[in-house]
């Protein structure tokens, strides 16, 4: 069997923040949500998950420091300890730990994302054709072109609930906007991440809409101003900040 602190590459005088920190690491690179279907990085992530569930706990860890693998479980016939002394971890066992050394946001860890942060509905962008004339072209040109995009409804400021009434937070994502899914199969679980179902990805829940507008937004027709420099080719693509769509609940 192999060395428990080189399992998770510490060394045998070494913290227990230390074996926390190494382990963590360990736990993110191998873990099987980041490598489906790979055999090798399950084993190690098994192997490492093993191997701090003993250096972790100050009286597992003395008696394997004192006894090898053969202490490990001495004392502790509950645990179900193989005939080596070593108690070979299920994946629940794995997972339960986790938040232990991750914290309450566990899978926010392994994702690299967190819960708490609602999605911003950003508006489409839009795309219109500027017809020139060969002077036009040479010397360049100051346009106005008048598009139709959708604007803020002046009624609700955008919120898309009738004056008066605060949308609420979504209790389904609790407003985040974003709910995950757990799946247990026979070896691991895996998460999924998706925009909730409820709210549409916003965090917050209309229910008395603004009669004005259609989730804060109203189709208007206006005037924008583009400068066309000279020596423009056909085909050409310029891009105006901030004159596209406008996004709803306000963004």
């Amino acid at each position: 069997m192999k060395d428990l602190y080189e399992v998770i590459g510490v060394s045998k005088n070494a913290s227990g923040d230390e074996i926390k920190k190494s382990y963590r690491k360990i736990a993110l690179k191998y873990h099987p949500d980041k490598n489906p279907g790979d055999k090798e990085a399950e084993s190690k992530f098994k192997e490492a998950a093993e191997a701090y569930s003993v250096l972790s706990d100050n009286r597992k860890r003395q008696q394997y420091d004192q006894f090898g693998h053969a202490g490990v479980g001495m004392g502790d016939q509950t645990q179900g300890f193989s005939s080596g002394g070593f108690h070979h971890m299920s994946m629940d066992d794995i997972f339960s730990q986790f938040g232990d050394v991750f914290g309450s946001d566990i899978f926010g860890s392994i994702f690299g994302g967190g819960r708490g942060r609602q999605s911003v509905r950003r508006g489409k962008d839009l795309r219109v054709t500027i017809r020139l004339t060969y002077a036009e072209i040479v010397t360049g040109v100051e346009k106005t072109i008048k598009i139709k995009r959708l604007e803020h409804c002046i009624t609700c400021q955008g919120s898309g609930a009738a004056p008066g009434v605060s949308p609420t937070t979504c209790q389904q994502c609790g407003g985040a906007g974003r709910v995950r899914q757990m799946s247990q199969s026979f070896i691991f679980q895996s998460v999924v991440e998706r925009e909730c179902p409820i709210c549409k990805g916003i965090g917050k829940v209309i229910t008395k809409p603004c009669k004005s507008c259609n989730n804060g937004l109203v189709r208007k027709s206006v005037s924008v101003k583009v400068k066309v420099p000279a020596g423009v080719e056909s085909g050409n693509y310029m891009r105006l900040d901030g004159q596209g769509n406008k996004g709803e609940t306000g963004q």
